[in-house]
């Protein structure tokens, strides 16, 4: 299999001067990782989650209605791009390096498609290494009691997914990941005046946004079926535990770090 069987070829497009919730409608309904912005028919960028948790919320976007804000401002220029004979493991490995979470594919100057971040999941669908070889062990963990601008700065400073919300106990009750806080942040300054968002913004709770229903597993399931939950449900990663203490995170971070230290370098 190579890059060409698994990019995206007819994934969603926005203009640039579309509406910030026009991208974050197709972003939770559509389950894609990031959308292509084209600016007079041509493609010159991406929006996603992730670009939209480095602005929002800030200060400087207070007094800005949600419904005012518009797709150029939180946009990225497509930092590089594929080609049709990209390695898998130079394309994963760019993916990491540039923080990105799609890049687009050319044949010469013709437009093949999206390669997304997920989508390099499909290629070790077969690989029976236990995930507890290649799974994320020094990441932030948040209660349930914490705010929602506390989970924004570790998701940012971390560059993970998720992060695993806990109860008082230790217990895990869910996690917290970037399109959580990203409508979260959104429906806040929708629907709360200016004047009140100093005051309630420290009221807004993790428990209140953190998904349930990313699952817990054992660290000696295989790369594979993991791979294959992720890719099923659209997850943003599994949780591992052992003895009812997390332990550990499978997100697709660590599964492009597996693919850049085992695919070979030409295909």
């Amino acid at each position: 299999m190579k890059l060409t069987d698994i990019i995206t070829k007819d994934g969603p497009v926005l203009n640039k001067n579309r509406p910030l919730l026009d991208a974050l409608e197709v972003l939770n309904k559509q389950h894609v990782e990031s959308i292509c912005v084209d600016d007079g028919g041509k493609l010159v960028g991406s929006i996603s989650f992730l670009d939209i948790l480095f602005r929002i919320g800030t200060q400087r976007l207070r007094a800005v209605a949600p419904e005012s804000l518009y797709i150029s401002g939180f946009m990225r220029n497509f930092p590089a791009s594929t080609s049709n004979d990209t390695s898998i493991r130079k394309a994963a490995k760019l993916m990491l390096e540039l923080s990105c979470m799609s890049l687009p594919m050319f044949y010469g100057e013709q437009y093949l498609g999206l390669l997304h971040r997920r989508s390099l999941l499909r290629l070790v669908q077969e690989r029976d290494i236990a995930i507890s070889t290649l799974m994320r062990k020094n990441f932030p963990l948040i209660r349930s009691h914490d705010r929602v601008i506390h989970a924004r700065k570790l998701l940012l400073e971390s560059g993970i997914y998720m992060i695993p919300a806990l109860n008082e106990d230790g217990l895990q009750l869910g996690v917290v990941g970037q399109g959580e806080v990203v409508n979260a942040l959104v429906e806040f300054h929708k629907y709360v005046p200016e004047k009140h968002q100093k005051a309630r913004i420290r009221q807004l709770a993790i428990s209140a946004i953190m998904n349930r229903n990313v699952p817990v597993v054992n660290g000696s399931l295989s790369l594979g079926e993991a791979a294959r939950m992720i890719l099923k449900d659209y997850l943003p990663g599994l949780i591992i535990e052992e003895s009812s203490k997390v332990v550990g995170l499978l997100t697709p971070n660590e599964i492009l770090e597996y693919i850049v230290l085992t695919f070979p370098e030409e295909q």
